[in-house]
């Protein structure tokens, strides 16, 4: 994982597939119209991993379930509970908590025991698959309408057939919340080279990087101390392959691969920047802590950073920044960025209330839960949240957050961080991006390398 933030952020991070913190943001949510259509019945056995009589009357029935949370994430998913119990009176939701270091040891033994938690947000998706410990959602799916309501590269993570995420059978669904990964700027620096909207492609992003450069202004602050020009790179990537073929890589999905003319030109895109002098020179002796204060220190125009940063830069910055998407390859292009879902959790396959628990995956869904999601630090959407205007320098920064990731989610164009393919392309994609500041990598061959490294990587798993 790239990032090291707060304790919540941590939670996160070994839970999810991709690293996460998160920033409010303004809540532009939208009104759902109730759905949902009845089932045949209960939910089968409690060991049924796949039911097929599911019923979505189960408001007025009593129940208790149990979330099994890690601590770093207790107030966020107690405020989910506390609002589903809100809606839902007769049922309510315990939290079962465990400290951030144990959750994932802990959680296999839970589900596998005769008493498991019935919400869970496992991070080993497909051993939990494989061991039958997770309910196949796909009645449910039927029933609730969550295809309809969700964006696709929203649950495309909980989806898995034949052992690769991606596709197939649901296994962890809800809504949609995470943070965005975008372009944050420098309001005084953009002032001074008259951006006054955000650039809808890549040449218009570069040709504000020229006029940084111009005026005596540091471009892009990053640090690659630590490889966090990967979030630029990873950036590229999804512009240049699509969110499809990135995410695919890091799903594992057969067929799959980095080495690819567009991952080659994602790569010589970077290489440019590096050599026009778009970075500082000692980009490479940087690291993550020392990029936060230059930029809050205001020592550069850009950075390609995540939401998560708010929490870090200096309060005295505050205001003087905002953020919008990273603009597609070509202006009218589909936008992409990286993120994890904070909405979406699982059943246990040997709960005892599947019917009740698929309600709270639901409820996750709906405006409710999104403002939940806003308040604790996450942007968050609804079915039609995807439909607001195009991203804009104006406005705060939560609404430039929660505008940028409706975008991304319009364009169904949710994907994840390369490095999160294998630990091997992790430590390897580092590497390979320190050669490429020092001028010792040309594009094709650091994506060759990268190839081969997931390729290993996927023979020795």
């Amino acid at each position: 994982m790239l990032q090291r933030h707060t304790s919540r952020a941590g939670a996160l991070s070994r839970r999810l597939r991709a690293p996460l913190a998160g920033i409010a943001v303004g809540s532009a949510l939208v009104t759902l119209a109730a759905c949902g259509a009845p089932g045949s019945g209960g939910s089968g056995s409690p060991a049924e991993a796949s039911p097929t009589a599911v019923s979505t009357a189960v408001a007025d029935t009593p129940a208790t379930l149990t979330l099994f949370s890690a601590a770093g994430l207790q107030a966020y998913e107690q405020g989910l509970a506390d609002a589903f119990q809100a809606k839902y009176p007769k049922i309510t939701v315990k939290l079962r908590v465990e400290p951030d270091n144990n959750y994932n040891t802990v959680l296999p033994r839970l589900l596998a025991s005769d008493s498991p938690p019935d919400l869970v947000q496992p991070a080993d998706l497909l051993g939990g698959v494989k061991d039958g410990l997770l309910t196949d959602l796909d009645a449910y799916d039927k029933a609730y309408g969550w295809s309809s309501k969700v964006p696709a590269s929203a649950l495309a993570p909980g989806r898995v057939s034949d052992g690769v995420i991606g596709s197939g059978t649901l296994y962890q669904a809800g809504g949609s919340a995470g943070p965005l990964v975008g372009v944050f700027y420098n309001k005084e620096l953009a002032a001074k080279i008259g951006m006054t909207t955000p650039p809808a492609s890549i040449a218009e992003l570069e040709a504000h990087l020229a006029k940084a450069k111009q005026a005596g202004i540091t471009p892009i602050v990053a640090s690659n101390q630590d490889g966090l020009i990967g979030h630029l790179y990873n950036l590229l990537l999804g512009d240049y392959m699509g969110a499809q073929a990135l995410s695919d890589i890091v799903y594992h999905k057969p067929g799959a691969t980095l080495d690819t003319p567009a991952a080659v030109q994602a790569t010589e895109v970077l290489q440019k920047w590096i050599k026009a002098g778009y970075f500082a020179s000692d980009v490479n002796a940087l690291n993550q802590e020392a990029s936060y204060g230059q930029f809050a220190g205001g020592k550069g125009l850009f950075f390609f950073q995540g939401s998560w940063i708010v929490q870090t830069l200096d309060n005295t910055f505050a205001g003087k920044y905002g953020v919008f998407p990273m603009p597609p390859a070509d202006k009218g292009g589909k936008y992409a960025g990286m993120t994890s879902n904070t909405l979406a959790f699982s059943i246990a396959a040997r709960s005892k209330n599947k019917d009740a628990a698929a309600l709270f995956l639901d409820f996750l869904t709906t405006p409710a839960a999104a403002e939940v999601a806003v308040k604790n630090g996450y942007a968050a959407l609804t079915p039609g949240a995807g439909s607001a205007g195009e991203p804009s320098l104006s406005g705060t920064l939560s609404e430039q957050i929660q505008s940028g990731y409706a975008a991304i989610a319009a364009d169904n164009g949710f994907d994840s961080w390369l490095q999160n393919a294998a630990p091997a392309v992790n430590t390897k994609l580092t590497q390979q991006l320190q050669l490429l500041v020092a001028g010792k990598v040309a594009p094709a061959a650091m994506v060759k390398t990268l190839q081969d490294t997931y390729a290993n990587a996927l023979k020795g798993s």
